[in-house]
């Protein structure tokens, strides 16, 4: 602020004090800036409304011209409603007019925050999604500049610095592709329930059939908790005494040392017998490996077979589809030997380790689907 600017400031609040007038003749649209942050320190709110009104009405080239200046100034109090008013209508049609500028990682939060609200923000979601982690990790201390050496504890301060930014994310709007690219590295500092929601979307809609996958908004299904690998055990006797006699299953299985994430959809219950082991009909089932950063597409191979899709067996047989399950508690998938044709993994042994194991199910309105899952989703 010049001297100039400093001496008019304060002949102007004497006037208004004692006149109750603000003159302008002597002031530009900086000067008027730094007069609406005078007086609204004094708490004169009619005098707020009225420079607010000469800033939007008479000087808006030089709003635009200042744009990222204007719109932190904005939102450093809640008496600027009109000049944050004025940015939004503008920041709606040119997001980048602060997302890309040499500011944006000071913005305050309470100013991303009104920016995340806007609906129709002409900007990708993913490229906010990259904008809002930026922000996020200026505003963290002391996280490696290398996301790869982060620890829990690192993951943990993320996440707090945006827990108010990341509820206004449109993750339904990402394509699948982002979701893997972008969102999965950050799932850490995402809710489970949220993170399951992204992981569920695609085996959702294979399990209705739908002809796309269905967004996250439309979802109809939830997880549910049913056994937990690491607290109940992952042996095949814990999961016939926990996911016996259900129907409509899903198993979801992380391999050890890589990222393949495989599975199977069991519509009928499971179920171990003394006698009489053999096969059971169905159309239904299907078999997967989702999309990883090896594998772009998701791989989705339904029953070939449908008499001999699902295996009945004794304790030691866990789930079975055919040549794909656990058998003596060793998760096996024979691709030489398959009822589900086309193969969901590449590699010649057939036998694979799983990481930490849990168990789910899925809670659709008018019918209840389960799943035991050894993904890890935190």
């Amino acid at each position: 602020m010049t001297v100039n600017s400093n001496l008019n400031m304060h002949q102007n609040q004497i006037k208004y004090i004692y006149g109750g007038t603000i003159s302008l003749e002597n002031n530009d649209a900086s000067g008027i800036m730094d007069l609406l942050n005078a007086f609204n320190e004094f708490n004169i709110s009619e005098s707020v409304e009225y420079l607010q009104s000469c800033l939007i009405d008479d000087n808006a080239s030089w709003l635009r011209l200042n744009f990222s200046r204007v719109y932190q100034i904005s939102f450093l109090n809640e008496n600027f409603k009109a000049l944050q008013q004025f940015c939004n209508n503008i920041i709606v049609k040119y997001p980048t007019l602060i997302f890309d500028s040499d500011d944006s990682t000071t913005l305050k939060e309470n100013a991303l925050i009104s920016l995340l609200k806007n609906d129709d923000l002409q900007l990708e979601e993913s490229k906010i999604w990259d904008k809002v982690i930026l922000w996020g990790k200026a505003q963290t201390p002391n996280l490696p500049s290398s996301d790869e050496q982060w620890t829990k504890e690192d993951f943990k301060s993320l996440k707090t610095t945006l827990q108010n930014c990341l509820p206004h994310i449109r993750y339904f709007q990402m394509s699948n592709d982002d979701v893997l690219e972008k969102i999965k590295p950050y799932k850490k500092i995402l809710e489970k329930n949220l993170w399951n929601d992204i992981i569920t979307k695609e085996i959702s809609s294979w399990i209705d059939r739908h002809s796309t996958i269905y967004d996250i908004s439309e979802i109809p299904y939830e997880f549910k908790l049913l056994l937990r690998g690491s607290k109940d055990g992952f042996d095949s006797i814990t999961f016939h005494k926990l996911c016996d006699n259900i129907p409509d299953t899903i198993v979801v299985l992380s391999v050890e040392n890589s990222d393949e994430i495989l599975g199977g959809y069991n519509p009928l219950s499971w179920k171990f017998v003394t006698s009489g082991y053999g096969y059971i009909k169905t159309t239904d089932s299907f078999i997967f490996s989702l999309k990883n950063g090896n594998l772009k597409e998701s791989i989705l191979i339904r029953v070939d077979n449908p008499l001999v899709a699902i295996f009945y067996s004794d304790q030691n047989r866990g789930p079975w589809f055919y040549s794909f399950g656990m058998a003596s508690n060793r998760w096996r998938y024979d691709r030489e030997d398959n009822n589900y044709q086309l193969p969901i993994r590449n590699t010649k042994d057939p036998f694979f380790q799983l990481m930490i194991m849990k168990y789910f199910k899925f809670v659709k309105r008018r019918k209840t689907y389960r799943i035991y899952d050894n993904y890890e989703v935190n």
